[in-house]
């Protein structure tokens, strides 16, 4: 994982509120800490919560300025994981390729 995707997906989960910044989850502490593959299904987990409370608001309150954050981080959830997979689907197209190409060869 290169750090332009750690810090393109981090971007996603930073909300501007007009000058006081909010950080909903800092990736590049977990990543030094856990696989990639941990903290993408960290992060799913973390979605599937976010839809849950997003659902019980829709019932409850659907005027709720507390939904507009919950679909907000929701997105920007959901978009730092695709940023992650991506990523760790070019990287392991990229190994695979590399090695058939080295066990191609005859010695």
């Amino acid at each position: 994982m290169t750090a332009k995707s750690i810090n393109d997906a981090q971007d996603y989960l930073i909300i501007n509120y007009g000058g006081r910044m909010k950080r909903i989850l800092d990736i590049t502490t977990l990543l030094q800490n856990h696989t990639e593959d941990a903290v993408i299904r960290f992060l799913k987990s973390l979605l599937r919560e976010k839809q849950k409370v997003m659902r019980q608001y829709l019932a409850k309150d659907k005027t709720s300025p507390y939904l507009d954050q919950v679909v907000s981080e929701s997105f920007r959830i959901g978009m730092a994981i695709t940023v992650l997979e991506s990523e760790s689907e070019v990287t392991i197209k990229h190994e695979i390729e590399q090695g058939a190409g080295e066990s191609g060869e005859l010695h």
